[in-house]
Formats: C-alpha cells, structure tokens, sequence
C-alpha cells in the first residue's frame, strides 16, 4: 500500500488529539503516517489550570503511551442531594480497583502528552513527518457543528480551586441541587479541591461576583460542612453548558471524535474519557485496516457502528444527570432512587463501571 493510503491527518491540539496520535503509533503508524498540528508551547492560564477527571480506563489507556503527572487518585465517589434525603457512595475497593480515576490539571497533562508525542516524532528519518498525502482526516478538536442535536441546560458552571479545612481523602463529592449539580473534585495538593457549580446563568453570574468570605458561605450552606471550612483560592471561571452531538453523515474521508462529535455536561466528567475512548477505538480500528492492505477511508462506517452504543449510553447519562435532579415532580423518587442504589451493590458498581470504562472494546 502506498504512503498516501496509509496517512491519518489529526486536526486539533489537545489531548483527544495527542491521544489519537500516540494510540496510532502504538499501532505501528511511523511518524510520516501521522500529520499532526503544531501543538502549543504555552497554554493560557485559565485553560492550563482547569482541574481534568480521568476515569480508571482513561487513566490506564493514557499510561499505555505516555508518563502521567502526578494525580489525585478518586477512592470514592459520594453522590447526595442537597436538603433531602438519599445518598450512594461508589467505592474503588468494591470493585477491586486501584481508584475510580485520577484528577490532575489540564497543563501538565497536556505537557506530558506533547511530550510523548514529541519523543515519537524525534525518531523520525529527516523529511519524513508530512511527507505523505493523508487518506483520512480525523477532527478531534472544535465545535460539533450547527447541525448537531441540541441541548441548553439552562444552567452555567462556576469554576474555581478552594482549600478545604479537612482533607477528603480521595472524595469526590457529587451534590445533587434544584439548580443543578455541585461537585467538589480532590487535587493532588493535600486539601485543595476544584469546584464545579452548575446553577442557572444569572445565578452562576451573581455568585461569580460576590466578595469572598460571602461566597464561600454560600457555598458551604449549598454543599455542607463534610470538608468543614471552604476558602476561595483562584479566579471564578464561568462557562456556558449545552450539549451537543454531532447528527449522522458528514464528509467523505473525514471523523469527527471527542469534543468534535459530542460535547457533554460536565457532571460525572464523561466528555473527555468519551473522546479518549473515541481515540483508541479508532486507532485499534485503523491499524486493522492497514495490516489487511485496505484504504483507510473504510473506517467511517465501522467506526460509527463500534462507537454507537458507548456514545448513546455515555450522553444518556450525563442528559439524565444533568437535568433529572432538578424537576421537582419527581423529588421523592430521586431519594428513593439514590437510597436504592447505595443498597444494591451489584447495580451501584455496574454503574460504577461504566463510568470508569463505558461500552469501549479492549
């Protein structure tokens, strides 16, 4: 098969794409076979600050191709809502695993996959990377499109860094509220904690404004006194939430991944363990379809099927999440619901799992 047969060209800069990049070359794609975008030196601070909650699966994807930073392991996590009663709490030890995910920064994930990517592009002969015509084209950044399903929460995420007067020791906190969710996540400094507060826009807006000794009571009155004292110790991020999914078809020789065929709510932190799942499935995908000598540009199809169900399940439960919580008609079932879940550990873990796995293959 020729050179140009065998070309993935990755759009995009970030981890999805990196990922894909190093999942590729895993499967024995040289580096002029990968044609890849220059990836930044330096990342704006509010992007290299935001707090990243790998799952258990992405974790172990990620570890196959590059060194980690160091993470905070998530030993449990603790669902409840705010002002009823109902709680579950998802254990790494009921499943006999080491954690349920790892939460770190954006920048130095970022700076340890370029890393890796960088070390594999090193061993390439002179004038070899970008040598070859791609046969496909693999979108892994950017906006679903205008003609994705879509989905307005109504609500804004308030996002921050907090040090806590008690450590949580591998916690993280989901309160479910008539706003929307509030998650508390561990980072790797003992007791500090980013902040993920989904409230409706005008709210979140107000909140993002206040002085802070009066936002971190209102804060602690919203999520209680399980870290006891919550003290503010970054700027206030705000971002728009919307779900979006990119619609069936779409251009001859090109796939959309991660945020570009789906972006999520962030509750349960799904959108970027879908894409890096988005990425490795379609590596293993590919590198079938060059060890059999057929063109690359058969995989559209194939992909879309393997992917189907992992996708539908993942935005299932996010929608769900997201929304369910806050509908006041069924509040008494949503503490039935929770206290149900905490009892019956086959369902509680399977729950678990997916979330640490999802629908993936291998």
């Amino acid at each position: 098969m020729s050179a140009a047969r065998t070309a993935v060209r990755i759009e995009g800069r970030g981890p999805v794409a990196m990922a894909l990049a190093l999942f590729l070359a895993r499967q024995g794609f040289g580096p002029g076979s990968i044609l890849t975008d220059p990836i930044p030196d330096e990342l704006p601070d509010w992007l290299a600050s935001r707090a990243i909650a790998l799952s258990l699966g992405s974790w172990q994807l990620l570890s196959r191709v590059a060194a980690l930073p160091p993470a905070a392991p998530i030993l449990r996590v603790e669902a409840s809502l705010r002002g009823r009663a109902g709680r579950t709490r998802m254990q790494a030890t009921d499943l006999r695993a080491p954690a349920l995910g790892h939460v770190l920064r954006y920048g130095p994930l970022h700076r340890a996959l370029a890393a890796a990517l960088a070390a594999r592009q090193a061993d390439a002969a002179p004038g070899e990377i970008g040598a070859a015509e791609a046969a496909l084209t693999v979108v892994a950044d950017g906006d679903p499109g205008a003609a994705s399903k879509l989905l307005d929460f109504e609500q804004t995420a308030l996002l921050a860094e907090l040090v806590a007067e008690r450590d949580g020791h591998g916690t993280a906190f989901e309160r479910f509220t008539d706003e929307g969710p509030l998650a508390l996540l561990p980072l790797p400094q003992p007791r500090r904690h980013a902040l993920v507060w989904c409230a409706r826009p005008a709210e979140s807006a107000r909140r993002a404004e206040l002085e802070p000794p009066a936002f971190e009571a209102e804060l602690r009155a919203g999520f209680g006194n399980a870290l006891g004292a919550l003290r503010l110790d970054s700027e206030r991020v705000l971002a728009p939430l919307q779900r979006k999914v990119r619609g069936p078809g779409g251009e001859p020789g090109r796939i959309a991944i991660g945020n570009a065929a789906q972006a999520l709510h962030p509750v349960a932190g799904q959108g970027l363990n879908l894409g890096l799942r988005d990425a490795f499935e379609l590596a293993a995908l590919l590198g079938e379809l060059r060890t059999g000598g057929r063109p690359l540009d058969e995989a559209a199809a194939a992909f879309a099927r393997a992917r189907r169900a992992d996708r539908a399940l993942t935005v299932a439960i996010t929608d769900t999440l997201a929304q369910a919580f806050t509908w006041p008609a069924i509040a008494r079932l949503e503490s039935l619901a929770l206290g149900a879940l905490d009892l019956a550990a086959p369902a509680r873990n399977g729950f678990a799992a997916s979330l640490m796995f999802g629908l993936r293959n291998g």
